[in-house]
């Protein structure tokens, strides 16, 4: 099948290569900056082409490209911030496609270019059960055209066997991961309260990325936001909390399995992120089931990760923050945990879904277009 993907793949973009892997020819289409920010990703591979689209000439270049690589589908993953939604919205206006639309995050409130997004193309594929329900309840939606599968799977080669004994063994303290953005506006990555929380139990909290996040006086939101980063070097004066850097990819296993468990987000009641968390599965799961690291979820509120870490066996569900101590200082339950995440991890791969990810394009294909 030939198959152009359209938008951005976002984190682990490389992890599409597995499609080709399966015998499927790929091509690569985006809009450019500022309208679509970061940059196209990079998929290290000459071998796939990229065509960065003009605005206002999508349509007809999207056409031209069908045409010249005899594209079976378009596939288009994921966020409505990242330039792939007015990317769909300009196809299904003119006709373009068959489009499959894969889609993560969004704002939680009706927006027209969404809603066409979900309701126009030829198939829809949402991250979970939750998601599909929100829809459906907004757009009614069609469930003949729904799929379910998640949009931030890792490439297999990050699942490594560089596991490291965890710091534990050597202060008797436990060890807590967050990974990726932190922030100081009371939403579910404002984890100020929970550090203070964790240095009065004598639990470490580990924060990885640089990711400061917060609104400039523009309100334009963005992760190097001076304020944020302020109040988290305040913290990290105590012993207890420690900020480092972003880390590749290749070097979750060997950099975070000295860890106890990674932090998926805090409850955010009575923000505007509360909507959201409802359905929301973060792309820190599979990263932290890379290193072995049973993921901490919050309860309340957030029911999509609360069902799949209790469902997979994953991880834990904690009440509050006393309760998320005692459960990393009870060293027999964290040693199974993290066996089953270990043993787990690969069904949180690209490989182990990209056979149902050809199966769902397929039944979207151009028909005519060959076997």
């Amino acid at each position: 099948m030939n198959i152009l993907l359209a938008g951005r793949l976002g984190r682990y973009a490389e992890r599409i290569l597995a499609l080709r892997r399966l015998g499927h020819d790929l091509v690569y289409c985006t809009l450019p900056a500022p309208r679509q920010k970061p940059l196209p990703d990079n998929l290290h591979d000459d071998s796939i082409p990229l065509h960065v689209l003009e605005p206002g000439q999508v349509a007809r270049q999207v056409r031209e490209l069908i045409s010249r690589h005899e594209i079976d589908v378009v596939y288009s993953m994921k966020n409505v911030w990242d330039g792939s939604l007015e990317l769909v919205d300009e196809l299904v206006a003119a006709g373009v496609g068959p489009v499959v639309r894969h889609y993560k995050e969004h704002f939680c409130r009706p927006d027209d270019a969404e809603r066409r997004s979900l309701t126009r193309t030829a198939g829809q594929i949402y991250i979970n059960e939750e998601s599909l329900e929100h829809f459906r309840r907004l757009y009614d939606v069609d469930p003949g055209t729904a799929h379910i599968m998640d949009t931030d799977y890792l490439p297999a080669a990050y699942m490594t066997e560089e596991l490291r004994t965890p710091l534990y063994e050597t202060d008797g303290r436990p060890h807590l991961l967050v990974a990726g953005g932190v922030s100081t506006t009371g939403g579910r990555n404002d984890i100020r309260v929970l550090c203070s929380a964790m240095a009065r139990h004598g639990v470490h909290v580990h924060i990885y990325g640089g990711k400061y996040v917060g609104p400039n006086a523009l309100g334009v939101w963005s992760v190097g936001d001076r304020g944020t980063r302020d109040a988290y070097a305040e913290l990290a004066e105590s012993p207890w909390i420690h900020l480092h850097p972003h880390v590749e990819p290749r070097r979750f296993t060997a950099e975070w399995s000295v860890y106890d468990a990674g932090l998926m987000h805090v409850r955010a009641n009575g923000t505007v992120d509360a909507p959201f968390q409802r359905m929301n599965q973060p792309n820190r799961l599979a990263p932290y089931l890379a290193a072995g690291l049973p993921p901490a979820q919050h309860r309340g509120g957030q029911s999509a990760m609360e069902r799949l870490v209790e469902g997979t066996g994953v991880g834990f569900v904690y009440r509050d923050f006393d309760e998320l101590a005692e459960r990393l200082k009870d060293r027999a339950a964290l040693a199974a945990l993290r066996a089953t995440a270990l043993a787990r991890r690969h069904d949180f791969t690209f490989e182990r879904h990209a056979g149902d990810v050809i199966g769902i394009l397929d039944r979207y294909r151009l028909k005519g277009n060959g076997a």
